[in-house]
């Protein structure tokens, strides 16, 4: 076992340093840590703000790809609409559900002008 000298006992706690020495060893320690806390926050700070931008882009692409979807929906139904009206103002159409279910029946004859043009004599007394 190593024997200490009476003198060392404390050597470690009577070591003392100039007062200007520790004063500008804590100024530059706070400095330091400043500048990091600063630069840790401005780091933190940016990951935020681009992280808001990112979320805000993708809600504004599922959103625009909502809108595309819809947009397609009703052009296909607009085009069916259209078909459809198509297929109902075919004369073929109209004249069988006139004869058929609403019982019309076609004139034998088809008139054309007023009674006096039928009479041969025009309307100018001519």
């Amino acid at each position: 076992m190593l024997a200490r000298k009476v003198g060392y006992v404390h050597y470690e706690g009577t070591r003392t340093f100039p007062a200007g020495q520790i004063k500008t060893a804590d100024r530059h320690f706070t400095h330091r840590l400043v500048q990091t806390l600063t630069i840790v926050g401005l780091i933190g700070f940016f990951l935020l703000i681009f992280v808001a931008l990112s979320a805000a882009k993708t809600n504004y692409t599922y959103t625009l790809m909502q809108e595309k979807h819809q947009v397609q929906d009703l052009q296909r139904d607009n085009d069916n609409l259209r078909i459809d009206i198509s297929k109902l103002e075919a004369p073929e159409r109209v004249y069988t559900t006139a004869t058929k279910d609403l019982g019309m029946v076609a004139p034998t004859r088809i008139l054309y002008g007023s009674s006096q043009e039928r009479s041969g004599t025009s309307p100018n007394g001519r």
